[in-house]
């Protein structure tokens, strides 16, 4: 559906601007290849990833992120179901056979009670995880620093009233897409996205997928002491660039943006992980971000990536909607 309607996407005034910036921002266009946060050898042994450890009674010590979970008393385990808080934070000692991030395979016993020191979860594990297979199929283009981490901290205003944070982004499927109007490039990228997105609200939500169209602010965007180069929108700002950029017969997108200073709050900057943000990983706009229903970032790609040869859309000054189409394709099926 969305390949059959991609021609309505590019209007005449974006076509030399498409074309640079497929050029300037593919993923390792004049600069070193991108790291791959979490890779397919690491996820090898299969198991259940460990992507940050919160703490329990005894043995969480001997846990790192990396780690692989292989058995729990016995058993094996393949997905963070297996590990759910009514079979691992009992309040009684759990076994469990993990592989460490060298290779080597150690025996950890844990106790473990529910967590409620992060509300508004009522009853947190003592580490989040994910099964290795499902983390496994996001491709390696789509592995960026982000990739395998709880929902980290973050506040965001909604255009529309009210905030949100990293934690409340766990519980539901979501795509995020960060996006930044410094350049003509970005504003162009930004603009196609937009309209893919509003293409595939309908598929999305019936996949169980919000998505979270967020305006904020990249590292690139700075006069070197912190003052960007172009301010971020307000509200009113976005609806109406919205109402201009996108199609016609279809509604704005669940739009956000970072809180400016006298809406900013710390103590509602909150996330699944607590050591870091979600600006401390973003380097290159578009930033695109995939979580799945328990909060674990499953897609973290950066940038624009160009189709593979063959692709319909290969050489078609079309590589932001390729890639936008990709990680809609894997939030629909993959999540």
């Amino acid at each position: 559906m969305l390949r059959g309607l991609v021609h309505r996407l590019v209007p005449l005034g974006f076509a030399s601007t498409l074309a640079l910036s497929a050029i300037a921002a593919c993923d390792g266009a004049g600069s070193a290849p991108p790291t791959i946060e979490v890779t397919s050898e690491q996820l090898k042994p299969g198991g259940v990833y460990i992507t940050y450890v919160l703490g329990c009674d005894k043995g969480c010590d001997q846990l790192s992120r990396g780690d692989l979970v292989l058995e729990l008393n016995g058993q094996k385990v393949t997905s963070a179901k297996d590990l759910r808080v009514s079979q691992i934070a009992t309040g009684q000692p759990v076994k469990l056979k993990v592989q460490k991030k060298g290779g080597q395979v150690v025996d950890v016993e844990i106790v473990a009670n529910p967590s409620d020191k992060l509300p508004p979860i009522k009853e947190a594990p003592p580490f989040w995880s994910v099964g290795a297979a499902d983390l496994d199929k996001a491709p390696q283009w789509a592995r960026r620093n982000l990739f395998g981490h709880a929902s980290l901290m973050i506040m965001l205003m909604n255009m529309d009233g009210g905030s949100t944070d990293g934690r409340q982004m766990a519980g539901k499927k979501r795509l995020i897409l960060f996006w930044d109007w410094a350049t003509r490039e970005e504003q162009a990228q930004a603009a196609n996205m937009l309209r893919v997105l509003q293409m595939a609200r309908d598929d999305l939500q019936n996949s169980g997928v919000d998505i979270m169209f967020t305006h904020i602010t990249f590292p690139s965007n700075n006069l070197g002491d912190g003052t960007p180069r172009v301010r971020p929108m307000n509200d009113s700002g976005l609806r109406d660039w919205e109402k201009t950029n996108g199609l016609p017969d279809k509604g704005p997108l669940p739009t956000y943006r970072f809180p400016n200073a006298t809406e900013y709050q710390a103590s509602r900057e909150l996330g699944l992980e607590g050591a870091t943000t979600y600006q401390q990983y973003l380097r290159q706009a578009p930033a695109i971000v995939l979580l799945d229903e328990d909060g674990i970032i499953r897609w973290h790609s950066e940038g624009i990536q160009a189709p593979p040869a063959g692709d319909e859309l290969a050489g078609k000054g079309k590589d932001d909607q390729w890639t936008i189409i990709q990680a809609i394709e894997f939030a629909k099926k993959s999540l």
